[in-house]
């Protein structure tokens, strides 16, 4: 029996797809633009963004806007089998992490942030937003909240190059004890996918955390966006 016939995107996906995987193309490389890739395969310009949606939504591509579509590179990982932050996570395998203060600023407590920071309804908070980034690489926007005396102290301090945990217990003789996390997948929003060079609506990975210390005090609540092709958790479990 004949094979089905594939649809002309298919067919273009499946070829960049065995392209990519059987190394081809490599992570970092940037493909033919898509007037191009329509020209060489002799299809529409729709079809080619059918073709590197589906890859994209893969993760085996990432789409910069006003840039190109690129062979996604090596995805970085974090294990959740300890608390550490992300450079620490990632030094092992040779990465390196950094971070660009995009605000600091006092303002009153969103809902979210004076729930779980145990703040009374009105209550004022410090707001930072970080552009963290891997090898160079835009990965995530960190939101964060602190309660105001902790938050003043942590305005002054450089955390360009280093992971908030390690300032506080290092710096500010803050001990961390433990992290609460909630994290889920969502399409990434406008504003991120701008700071992070993506399109929007392209996959990304939320993760919701809460620092404490070891009375249980609230420390830090923060909202992550991941760019969900370049970054994962990992985590053993044992029955």
């Amino acid at each position: 029996m004949a094979d089905a016939p594939m649809p002309l995107y298919a067919r273009l996906r499946d070829g960049l797809r065995a392209g990519i995987l059987g190394g081809q193309l490599e992570p970092g490389e940037k493909l033919p633009s898509e007037a191009e890739l329509a020209m060489a395969h002799g299809v529409s310009r729709i079809t080619v963004r059918q073709a590197l949606g589906d890859l994209q939504k893969e993760g085996l591509i990432v789409r910069l806007q006003g840039k190109g579509a690129f062979v996604s590179s090596v995805r970085s990982s974090q294990s959740l089998n300890r608390l550490q932050g992300l450079g620490e996570a990632l030094a092992t395998g040779g990465q390196s992490v950094h971070s660009q203060r995009l605000s600091m600023k006092r303002l009153k407590a969103p809902s979210a942030a004076g729930f779980h920071l145990s703040l009374p309804k009105g209550a004022e908070v410090w707001q930072m937003i970080m552009l963290r980034y891997v090898d160079r690489e835009p990965i995530s926007v960190n939101c964060s909240w602190f309660p105001l005396s902790l938050g003043e102290r942590i305005a002054r301090l450089d955390l360009s190059g280093r992971d908030l945990i390690d300032v506080l217990e290092k710096d500010l003789q803050v001990p961390v004890a433990q992290a609460r996390l909630d994290i889920s997948a969502a399409a990434m929003p406008r504003r991120e996918a701008r700071w992070l060079k993506v399109a929007q609506g392209s996959p990304a990975l939320c993760v919701q955390r809460i620092l404490c210390d070891a009375a249980d005090s609230p420390l830090q609540f923060e909202n992550v966006t991941y760019r969900a092709d370049a970054f994962s958790y990992k985590l053993d479990v044992r029955r």
